[in-house]
């Protein structure tokens, strides 16, 4: 069946069902007028006729449209039917990527007649399957656009926080955190990036990660109470900025085209060290850096409180003989100082104790409202959930092989 003849029945097409080798099926199912009021938007996806022909829809031959269109604004341009997929990428790679048959169907289900898209030269109709790659590549295209302009409007501020850090101790990490923020906030907001620009993104990676296992080194030291905390503080920040690194090569990668499984392969990674980063567990990582210092103040407390009990008996032992002789007397006197400075001493290790337990649960507060406001947690979260998030494509079947595809504008 020729795709003219296709087109000239399409009134009478419901779905055009893409099977694989392996007998799995995708079905673009027409949109009905009733779902023409959805305000969601679609960007279409330019690919050349050639690539499309053999398969192959590389990097160069893509382009995805600025502006977004409803469904209501795509039908009145599929004058032969606009048809809709919904899948998650894992699927559409069986189809893009493999030998493929297609048919059509009607509104009954009935098998209207093999479609005809076998790739028989260039003046054969284009196969679906290859319109899927096209749409999974421009769904790429469309989040990488979206999460590298997120995280860029969600760093703008962590310069004020690292300033905030600025220590005559610490100025130079400080210094080099804030160097590797501006560039990576620089790198995010170019249109164009090349292999000079993603080297960059992991050299600034590697130089928060060189930051963040120094001061988490440091944290096994004993060191003063003021000390201890701003030193955490940095170390939250470096492993914070090398996470966002991780997504701005990867959002660039995507916006670039590269090839959906490396990018996939970056966002296991980033899923991984974000899973057992010192940025999401800062609060077991804070209480396990405390405890070791709770449990020093409990063990001085336990023995103040011992040296108290014995002074507090010798007290009493010398009240039994007080008036009786001198020496008992002075020994008396000696005692009353000694429990004195015994009670001194066990409600000076209680203060302590007690500000330990304050600064743990400010400290806490402090950054969990650090990492509220700048949100970066919550893009992380989306990025990695990216290889299994269903995406919806559209296609519409034209004349001279010049096939349409569209693609969802990534939610806000």
């Amino acid at each position: 069946m020729s795709e003219d003849n296709m087109l000239n029945n399409s009134n009478k097409i419901n779905k055009i069902v893409v099977s694989n080798s392996i007998g799995d099926e995708l079905s673009l199912e027409k949109v009905t007028d009733d779902k023409l009021e959805v305000k969601n938007k679609y960007k279409e996806v330019f690919s050349s006729d050639l690539s499309l022909m053999t398969g192959n829809v590389s990097q160069t031959a893509l382009q995805v449209a600025n502006q977004g269109m409803t469904l209501a604004q795509i039908a009145k341009q599929a004058p032969n039917g606009l048809f809709t997929a919904t899948a998650n990428p894992s699927q559409l790679s069986k189809f893009a990527n493999g030998t493929t048959t297609t048919m059509v169907r009607d509104a009954s289900g009935h098998l209207v007649e093999h479609a005809g898209f076998a790739k028989i030269g260039l003046s054969a109709s284009v196969n679906p399957a290859v319109i899927l790659s096209a749409g999974m590549q421009g769904m790429s295209v469309v989040s990488g656009t979206y999460y590298l302009h997120k995280i860029n409007n969600q760093i703008r501020d962590i310069d004020a926080k690292l300033e905030k850090l600025l220590n005559i101790h610490h100025d130079t990490s400080i210094g080099r955190l804030i160097a590797a923020k501006k560039g990576l906030s620089e790198i995010a907001n170019r249109e164009f990036v090349d292999t000079t620009d993603l080297s960059a993104i992991r050299n600034y990676k590697k130089t928060a990660d060189e930051i963040h296992e120094e001061y988490k080194n440091r944290l096994k030291r004993r060191i003063e109470e003021e000390e201890l905390d701003l030193t955490i503080k940095i170390a939250f920040e470096a492993n914070k900025l090398s996470l966002v690194a991780e997504v701005i090569e990867i959002g660039k990668r995507m916006k670039n085209g590269d090839q959906i499984e490396f990018v996939n392969g970056l966002i296991r990674q980033l899923k991984q060290n974000y899973t057992k980063s010192f940025y999401l567990n800062i609060d077991l990582e804070v209480e396990k850096i405390y405890s070791m210092r709770q449990q020093q103040s409990s063990d001085e407390l336990v023995d103040k409180e011992k040296k108290l009990e014995k002074s507090r008996e010798k007290l009493n032992d010398s009240n039994n003989y007080y008036g009786r002789a001198i020496p008992f007397i002075i020994e008396n006197a000696f005692n009353y100082v000694d429990t004195y400075k015994n009670i001194r001493g066990v409600n000076k290790v209680k203060e302590k104790v007690e500000l330990e337990n304050k600064n743990l649960s400010e400290l806490k507060k402090g950054l969990n409202k650090n990492k509220e406001t700048d949100g970066i947690d919550k893009i992380i979260d989306k990025v990695v959930e990216l290889p299994n998030k269903e995406i919806e494509i559209l296609y519409i079947p034209t004349e001279n092989n010049k096939q349409r595809v569209f693609v969802a504008v990534v939610d806000e």
